[in-house]
Order: structure tokens, then sequence, then C-alpha cells
């Protein structure tokens, strides 16, 4: 620059400014002294970017405090109106003092943003847009854009202060020079881009800037050239463009304008118009012919003025060649145009939230191309069946956690629609281990697909669906076999997710038959829609289908009303109940007491419960568990995830199952000395009329078990006695710190799986011996979530040793065993292990499929939607299904009765005692001993009166064991009975001869 002579009024200064002003828009803006936008960060919501929020930083370079109230944030596209609007808070900036204001969290991509002082619902490009504080809590129009006090417009945006700043990215941000305190009103001049920094906050150290950011200017200084250039001008190959360019300056007469660098034939400065005065625009066109050639073409233009000054500014051209969509595709799994500007028609299959999808009408004939592509981007205008010319990026967009890439068009720079067209359905059938031959095409599954995975279908409006049903390769095979390996693959290539279009939570959940859910075991047929690809709730991400015909299910997969299961003597059941907590997450309980705790180890706190997080929800859980285990009706339940607060969780159970079921319908077995560690434990229930307890209760403290196994042995009504065994082993997830034999060496059994062999090594060889001893008796039926599929190494254990799997006996023949839907696939992790003793006494075993299947959506938790599907019934009590073992035990005793002649003399009083007396006679009358022990029963003794010297009662009847162990055929044996009859009234009973023991 070259010094003036200090001649400039105070008049011209502000010409020459009005003049600016003039150029930026149609109105004036509001004064901008101290108050400004000192970082932007637009690029939040890829895979690659910094942050996962985008923010605004403003700051206060002046010498005086200023106020945030009466003012707002806007922001608007490149060439649109200002479309979303943050009312700033009341809050009061002093000198030098930042501010951060963020947007929401996106889904994809970036660290977390700490110190957010105010939070924004905004979408803003990465790399070109507009974003002003206002001062108005109003959104702005063109009109009303004079309440701008600052103004950062950036990359192609029209509109700016003088000049636009240079795009920044997703890994970069738009910073103020001299840490904000630069403000010359010329974007370009005073914005740079660098890697995106850590914002500064109110609570950063304050910046003030020397001169309370003014400028006073004492000695006149010349102005240099402001040349304005589009960053990028985009043609297509075929067609003309051109891009308007201007430069002013403040203190001279721009007067003329050249190609620098970069001409080609074809490209050429036109129509150039000197500044008619000093401060005034000078203008030019940049032009590019139809006819050149594809490619990126840098050029810069030289500006000069009266004073032999001059500036440049550059301009990328890039003429884009039309390519079909098959070509951009491609055979290889990225395109070979990747990250290269190209041009490309096709028909529009479908619209959804984040852009379209196009369909070359013709295709290639290759089956090894896809013939379609999704565009990301605006649909506005668009419909389906609607012929389009778009031009963009091509892009390979991996969806986090993905293994693969998915062709993109983004960054649009054209769109126009040419005419119209149709596309007919491609035919898919599945398992398909190549659906990416068919990403972004319409396309009709001709296989019925099954449902395997609901999981999301709340959250994300998603369906995993496959051909038949998907089984957890280490529910069938041994871990790590061929077998287990080929099944893995087979599964990985029978998989598509159906989803909703909208990629965000639906307010109403999709898919829902009319009597509120839709299992995993439902089937789809003909399904159509467009091939799309990214990240799923239930499986990681996927290929998915968006669907252009509204599905058809069909229920192939009824509920039962209860378990069904072939009939014995003695029903027991296995129920996971899904953290049933009396203490809820917030710090209240079941009985209305607040400022409660949870217990694991020696910590007690709220921050320990688990379950449900109010009295609502709880209410809710609570009504579905009882509807679960009233439905079941078993004689003795083994309960996991219960609350390990004693039996005080239990014990409530009960209470409410009773209340449902009828007094006295169920009792707690009392809890043995150990119940574990942790906040949860496994625990016992048992219908008093049908079984009794034999015994206390047992368990297994040791320190491997933080959830110790418990056991109680029951006898029931025939004397025939089995004990049962509660487990919950270590879990396979939450694999932090895991190592060795417990970390998930990819054989499908997960991490912590030596730990889970040591429990089952301590239950083998410890535990269980112990049971059989206590109860004098070897019939032991082993149940609950073992936390290990049916071929993983706890399992095979416990076979081996003798414990036979009744599940793989009775369900398998059936058809896939199953308790359990992880990651849409199917397997059983709540076991029956039945001893060879018990073994030939189970009558029949079943899971009801109440829970595993259900969508987690109608579960007890109030959501978040605006749809709550939540009905009190058995259906979603807990994630697991119930297993149901019917026991036939053999009985101790018989009533041999019918084969022996029983006389009963009269009674006679003992004056001096007052007891009653008299003789009962029993004659084999058969042709073979009776053995023994042999028991005469007096069932049915008048009330009021007991049998003295009796050896004991059976299902509320005294009886005599009569002497010796048998009774020959033909032998008779006499004994005497003595009453104690208080009100010396008439009695009587009827006597029964029964063998065995009681």
């Amino acid at each position: 620059m070259k010094m003036h002579a200090a001649t400039k009024t105070p008049a011209g200064r502000l010409t020459i400014l009005a003049a600016l002003l003039a150029g930026l828009s149609t109105s004036a803006f509001a004064a901008s002294p101290d108050l400004v936008i000192s970082r932007v960060f637009g690029g939040a919501g890829s895979a690659s970017a910094t942050y996962n929020r985008e923010y605004v930083e403003l700051f206060n370079r002046g010498s005086a405090a200023v106020g945030l109230k009466g003012k707002s944030l806007q922001y608007a596209s490149t060439a649109g109106t200002w479309s979303s609007t943050s009312v700033l808070p009341e809050v009061t900036l002093q000198p030098g003092q930042y501010f951060l204001v963020a947007s929401t969290v996106q889904t994809q991509g970036g660290s977390p943003l700490p110190d957010v002082n105010h939070e924004w619902s905004v979408q803003m490009a990465a790399g070109s847009g507009k974003v002003a504080l206002a001062d108005t809590t109003v959104q702005m129009t063109g009109a009303t854009q004079g309440a701008i006090i600052d103004l950062v417009g950036y990359g192609t945006a029209n509109l700016s202060e003088t000049q636009a700043a240079v795009s920044p990215s997703a890994t970069t941000a738009l910073q103020r020079a001299a840490a904000g305190c630069t403000d010359t009103d010329h974007n370009r001049n005073d914005f740079t881009v660098g890697p995106t920094p850590l914002p500064r906050h109110a609570g950063t150290a304050f910046n003030v800037c020397s001169g309370g950011g003014t400028d006073p200017d004492p000695v006149p200084v010349a102005q240099p050239i402001v040349a304005t250039c589009p960053a990028n001008l985009q043609v297509t190959q075929g067609s003309a463009g051109s891009a308007a360019l201007s430069a002013t300056d403040k203190d001279s007469i721009v007067n003329s304008a050249m190609l620098a660098s970069g001409a080609v034939t074809g490209i050429e400065l036109r129509d150039f118009v000197a500044a008619s005065a000093t401060g005034a625009s000078a203008s030019a066109t940049l032009n590019v012919a139809a006819g050149v050639a594809a490619g990126n073409y840098p050029v810069t233009i030289s500006f000069a003025n009266n004073d032999g000054q001059n500036a440049t500014c550059s301009v990328s051209v890039r003429v884009a060649g039309e390519l079909t969509i098959p070509q951009i595709q491609g055979t290889d799994p990225k395109s070979a145009y990747s990250n290269s500007v190209q041009t490309t028609q096709g028909v529009v299959t479908a619209t959804v939230g984040s852009g379209f999808f196009l369909q070359d009408p013709n295709g290639d004939g290759n089956p090894a191309t896809s013939d379609g592509i999704f565009v990301f981007g605006s649909s506005a205008g668009l419909a389906v069946g609607d012929l389009v010319r778009v031009t963009g990026t091509v892009t390979e967009y991996v969806p986090t956690g993905a293994p693969r890439s998915y062709t993109e068009l983004t960054s649009l720079t054209a769109t126009s629609k040419i005419g119209s067209g149709s596309i007919t359905p491609t035919n898919v059938e599945m398992p398909n281990a190549d659906l990416a031959r068919f990403e972004g095409m319409l396309v009709r599954f001709t296989t019925p697909l099954t449902v395997n995975g609901n999981g999301s279908l709340g959250a994300r409006g998603e369906l995993t669906l496959s051909s038949g049903r998907r089984e957890i390769p280490t529910n069938r095979y041994v871990p790590g076999s061929p077998e287990a390996r080929a099944l893995a693959a087979s599964n990985a290539a029978n998989v598509v997710v159906l989803d909703d279009g909208i990629f965000v939570t639906p307010a109403t959940i999709p898919y829902l038959f009319q009597d509120g859910t839709v299992r995993s075991g439902d089937t789809v047929t003909d399904l159509t829609g467009v091939l799309d690809y990214g990240a799923s709730g239930d499986v990681g991400a996927a290929f998915k289908l968006q669907p252009t015909v509204t599905p058809r299910f069909s229920r192939t997969n009824e509920r039962l009303a209860a378990p069904q299961v072939a009939a014995g003597n003695v029903r027991v059941a296995s129920a996971n109940v899904l953290n049933f907590f009396t203490t809820f997450t917030n710090g209240a309980d079941a009985w209305g007491r607040t400022g409660q705790g949870c217990k694991i180890g020696n910590t007690t706190n709220r921050s320990n419960c688990r379950g449900a997080d109010n009295m609502a929800e709880f209410v809710r859980q609570r009504d579905k568990i009882v509807a679960s285990l009233s439905a079941v009706n078993a004689d003795v339940v083994g309960l996991m995830e219960i609350q390990n607060n004693d039996d005080i969780a239990v014990a409530y159970l009960v209470e409410q199952l009773n209340g449902a079921m009828g007094a006295g319908s169920y009792a707690v077995v009392p809890k043995p000395a150990a119940t574990g560690t942790d906040a949860i434990r496994v625990a016992m229930i048992y219908k008093p009329k049908s079984v009794s307890m034999v015994g206390a209760a047992l368990s297994d403290g040791d320190a491997v078990n933080n959830r110790a196994p418990i056991a109680q042995t029951f006898k029931a009504a025939n004397g025939g006695k089995f004990s049962l065994v509660v487990n919950h082993l270590k879990s396979k997830g939450g694999c932090g710190g895991s190592s060795g034999g417990n970390a998930d060496n990819g054989d499908g059994q997960g991490c912590w799986n030596a730990n889970r062999v040591e429990q089952a090594t301590r239950l083998r060889d410890y535990f269980l011996p112990q049971i059989v001893t206590a109860a004098n008796d070897p019939d032991v039926l082993v149940v609950g979530d073992m936390n290990a599929y049916g071929m993983e190494d706890p399992i095979r254990l416990l076979n081996a040793a003798g414990y036979v799997n009744e599940i793989e006996r009775f369900v398998r023949p059936q058809g896939i065993p199953y308790s359990y839907v992880f990651s849409a696939e199917s397997g059983y992790l709540d076991h029956a292990l039945a001893s060879s003793s018990l073994s030939a006494q189970v009558a029949g075993v079943t899971e009801w499929h109440s829970n595993a299947d259900e969508p987690e959506a109608i579960d007890y938790n109030l959501e978040t939607t605006g749809q709550d599907p939540y009905r009190a019934d058995p259906y979603r009590a807990s994630d697991h299904d119930l297993v149901v073992v019917s026991l036939n035990l053999a009985p101790t005793f018989a009533d041999v009765t019918a084969s022996a002649k029983i006389v009963k003399s009269g009674f006679t009083q003992n004056r001096t005692t007052g007891k009653f007396m008299g003789t009962v006679t029993i004659t084999n009358t058969g042709s073979a001993p009776l053995t023994g022990p042999l028991h005469l029963v007096l069932q049915g003794l008048t009330a009021g009166v007991s049998l003295d010297g009796k050896s004991g009662d059976t299902v509320g009847a005294p009886y005599l064991t009569l002497p010796g162990n048998s009774l020959a055929a033909g032998a008779s044996v006499t004994v005497t009975t003595v009453f104690t009859n208080p009100a010396r009234a008439g009695f009587g009973y009827t006597a029964k001869l029964f063998s065995g023991t009681f």
C-alpha cells in the first residue's frame, strides 16, 4: 500500500463506509462496535468431525460490559433465508469475556464439547453458510437485516461482511484474528481457517483487547483493493457457466482486471466495468465456455487501481463430466471417482429425511454394479418419478462402526428436473452375501423375511429381518468349531434392516400390529423399497431398506397366553425379572420413602440401583411381572435379577402375587446366609399347598460368586423330593479390565468366559455335592441365567458331569431353543439341567416366549417418544423368556388299603387318665407280602381329638408306623390307638394303610 496525503475528511470516510454496507445488503446493518462472533465450527455430524457439536463463540472485544439480553444468533444456508434462531440468555459479558453457544449433540463422530454456555438446535453446513449476531429475538427477513450486529459469511455465502471467509470443514473452524480482537468488517481478512480448537467459554480467562477493541487510526492509511470472488465455480461439461466478480477500494478507483494465471482456452474474463468513483465497485464476469473439457482449473484474477495498487483473488473452476450412476458405482468396493465432482442423472425412487435416491432408468446390464445411488442433500421440490440431473461430490460414506463404505453424492452444486420416468424394482433373494450390488437401488425381496430383531423399533423405527430365524452359533455348535464359524458366516449374509425413512426417533412407532406389538418370528412378504446402508441399533452397520410400499406383515409367531408343557405333579419355573428393585434410581422406594439407596459390596447409594427410575415405572414393571408369574402358575419359581436387600423385594413380590392369585398362594424361601455382593441376587418362591421345604436354603458365598447360587430341597404331596439350584453367572458384557481367558477371543463366548467356567467348576465340585449330601437325595435341578449359550464351555462342563440338558432334550426337536435375542440372533442363556436320577422324572420342558420376541419399546419404561405402547400384561416383563419344567416325581409311598382288611374296635375310656383307647387289626388279604414300612393313617380324625404317640403326620393326618417291615400274605397285626378327647364327645376317623416313607 502507498500512503495518501492526510487530506481525507470525516465525511469522506462515512461515504466509503456507507458504500460498503450497501454492497452487503439492501438494508444497512446495525452498528457492530464491541460484541463479535470470534469462532465458528459447523462440521459436526460426520464421522471425521473433530467435535460432536457445532459451535459459535461470541466475544466482547470492547472496554465496557455488554448484555446479551434481547439479542439472538441466526443461521442461514449459503443462498437461503434465515432459518434457525436462538434467543440468547440474559447474560452480561465483561470486557475480554467469551461465551460459547453449541448445537445439540450429533449422532456421528467427534469428541464431546465441555463447558457449553447455551444450546442452539441448529445444523450448520460445514463449508458454506451465514451466521449472524442480531439485535432482535425475532427471526430476520431480508427487510429486517438491519438488526445484524455482526455477520460471518463463509464459503460461497451470498451475504457477508465485505467478502466471505474461506470455507472451513469437518475438522477446521473459522477463527477471528488476535483471539477475537480484530474486526475490520471484512470476513475474508478477519478470519482464518485452522484445525478446530477447543472453543473458549464464559469461564475462560479474559482477553481484554488493547484499546478496548477500537481502532482510533490517528494516521490515514492507504486502503487496499478488496476483491470479491466465489471460491468455486461449478460447470457441467457441455454447458456454459459464469461467475460475477467485483472489487472496491475505499480511497481509489479500480480501473482494470485481468486473468493473472490459469487461463485456458474457453475460460476468460469478460464484461469488465471500471469503478465509477472512489470507493465504488468494479465488476467483471468469469466465463467458462461449453467446450471446456472436464477437470479442475484454478484461476487467479488480478484487479488494479489508479494509484498503481493491485489485488488478486482465486476461483477454483470445476468442469464436471456427466457419468452414469453405474459408472460412478463401479465394480469395486469404492468408487473410482471418490472425492471428485461429477454430474449424473436418474429417476427419483424415494425421498427420505436426509436426501433422495436416484436410479439409472436403463442400467448397464452388469449385475456386479449398482444402478442406484443415494444423494445426500435437500429433496425439496422433487417427487418420485422425476428424472433429475445432479452435480455433486462422489463420497464414500462410512457409518459409525461400519466395516465398509457406502457411495453417495454430497455437496450438491446443481439439481434440475429434466423429465420423468419410472423404475421397476429389482428382485432380490435372501440370504444374500452381496447386497452391495443393489445399494441405492429400488428392490423387492422375493423371499419371505422373518423379524429377527426389534430392539430398536421404538428408538429408531427399525426391524432386523432375515430369511428364517438366525440362531446364535454357540447355541448349537462348540465355540470356535468349523460348524460354529460357518453358521456365523451364514448369519452375516442373512440380514437386512427395515427402516422407516425418517432417521430420527419416530413420534409414532411403526409396524406395530393391532395388538400393540410386532414379534420376532413374525414375517413380511414382498418387501419393496430402496436399499440404503447405515448404522443400526440391533446389528451395527447394515444394509437397510427404506420402504416405498407399506410392508405387509403376518403374525406367524403367535403369543401364548400361558406356557404349554406336559403335565406332571410339580411345575418349576426359572424367571429373570429384569432388575426388580423396590428401591428406585431416584432414591425413592415402593413405600414412598425418599433418600434411599441400594447396596453393592460396602457402598449404599441410589446410583447402585437398577430397574425402575421412579414409582410410576415401578408400578408398570410390577404389574407385568405379576401378570407373567401368575400365568406360569408354577409350584416353585427360581428368580434372577431381584434386588439384594435381604428378603424385602422378594417378599413384596410374593405379597403382590398373593393379592392377584389368592392369599397364601406363594411364600418366600427364606434367604440363606450368603446372597452375594452384587446389587442383584437370586431367590426362590414356592406354593406351600403344593410342596414343602425340607431343611433350610443353602448358598455358596465363595468370592468367585458375586451373585451366590441358592439351593432348596422340596417335597411334593406324594413324598417325592428334589433340590432346586438357582444360578446367575457372570455376564458376557462389560469387558473393561478383562484379559487372558476372560477377554473376548472371538469364538462367540464373549468376555469373562474363564470366570463363568470357574463358577461352573465350583458348582460341580463343591456346591452340588453339598446339596445332595444335605438332602440325602440325588435328584437335583439346576436352573437360571447362566450367561452361556447351549454349547458354551460352562454348560458342556456340567453336561459332562452328568447333568442332562433338558432344553436340548425337549425343546430342540421342536425348533431353535431360545430365551434371549441379541444382535438379532436367538439362543438360550436360561437353562434347565437335571441330575441323571431326576432326568427320568422330567415330563416336559418349554420356553415361554413372552419376553425375548417382544420389542423393548413395550416394556415398563416410560418412553420419551410421542407414543407409549405399554400394556399391563405379561409381555416384555423382562428381556429373558421363562423356562418351565414339568416334573413327574416318583412317589415315596403308596395307598395299599385295597390289599388289606382293617377292623377297628370300639373305644373305651380310662377313667384315671381320661384317654380313649381302641384297637385296629390289619390283615393282608392279598397273595403277596405287603412291604414296609407300613403306616396306619387316620384320615378325617374329628377336630379337637388327637392321636397320642403318633409316628407323624402326612397331608394333615396323623399316622402310626406298624411294627416290622412287612406283612405276609394272610398275616395280621393289631395296634392300639390312644386318643385325647377333651370334649369327651363322639369322634371317628377313616383308617388307611400306606406303604413307603412320608
